[in-house]
């Protein structure tokens, strides 16, 4: 990891988050791959993904009816998914199969968020998609360094993102050393500046760096150019966010969005090296 530049930000705390698993609980299993969200709104982040047909506690089924979400623990965490994809019985339902399609990119697939930082271990291919049917981006080289979104897998594969390229990809997790777990700011960067009349948050971002940087909020990814200011527009709801550039190691955290609000950010990148 030498000559790998830190990614320096203002940052404006405005939020904290925390949540335990306790109790004995209903268990039921998940009928399907199923997203795990921060709160009872697919609008939410998604924090985690649970395999088809893993066992969950139930913490709370108290809103329900109402808004089709129970509470879940699974291995120790927990959030928020939907009852209609867990099921009292064990199903064998089959959630995922490999494309055919060589150049579809699936880089905005979602695998939960809980990064670290990895290494390859030998030479291996970086791809569009989670199985070796997808076009290769590059040929990574034996020590490259990624920012890895989650320990979750499809078929083996990482999500993450090269850091010396900033590209998104996957790569099969059997290559891939880890190394040390990121720090994830759980308060939040973005300021808000007050009402907006737009429903959606309406959000400023000035990118005071000479690098160009690739800024993801959940599924969306938006590129800021050198020394520039761009309006961004993003749905309502706590989400993941990761600012990364090119031989930068990713700077990471949640951020929540309330509708009708607009939010600012800036941020450089420093000099350090490690």
């Amino acid at each position: 990891m030498k000559n790998l530049i830190i990614l320096s930000f203002i940052l404006f705390i405005n939020y904290s988050f925390s949540q335990h698993c306790y109790g004995d609980n209903p268990i039921y299993y998940t009928d399907g791959s199923v997203k795990v969200f921060q709160g009872m709104n697919t609008d939410s982040a998604i924090k985690f993904i649970i395999p088809n047909g893993e066992a969950v506690s139930i913490t709370s089924s108290f809103f329900g009816n109402s808004t089709g979400f129970w509470e879940i623990c699974w291995k120790g965490k927990n959030g928020h998914a939907l009852k209609k994809q867990l099921s009292f019985n064990k199903t064998t339902k089959q959630t995922y199969s490999k494309t055919s399609s060589k150049n579809n990119s699936t880089s905005s697939q979602e695998v939960g968020f809980n990064p670290f930082l990895g290494q390859t271990s030998t030479a291996v291919n970086f791809r569009t998609g989670p199985s070796s049917t997808y076009s290769k981006i590059s040929t990574l080289l034996e020590g490259s360094t990624l920012y890895v979104y989650s320990n979750e897998t499809i078929d083996g594969y990482y999500k993450a993102i090269d850091v010396m390229s900033n590209e998104i990809g996957w790569v099969h997790n059997k290559y891939v050393t880890y190394i040390e777990a990121i720090e994830v700011n759980e308060k939040g960067m973005f300021q808000s500046t007050g009402y907006s009349s737009n429903y959606d948050s309406e959000v400023n971002v000035e990118n005071k760096s000479s690098y160009t940087i690739k800024l993801i909020v959940d599924s969306q990814t938006f590129t800021l150019s050198p020394n520039t200011t761009k309006k961004l527009d993003i749905k309502p709801g706590r989400k993941y966010y990761i600012a990364s550039a090119p031989g930068v190691i990713p700077a990471s955290g949640y951020q929540s969005f309330e509708s009708n609000n607009g939010y600012e950010w800036s941020f450089w990148v420093s000099t350090t090296r490690n």
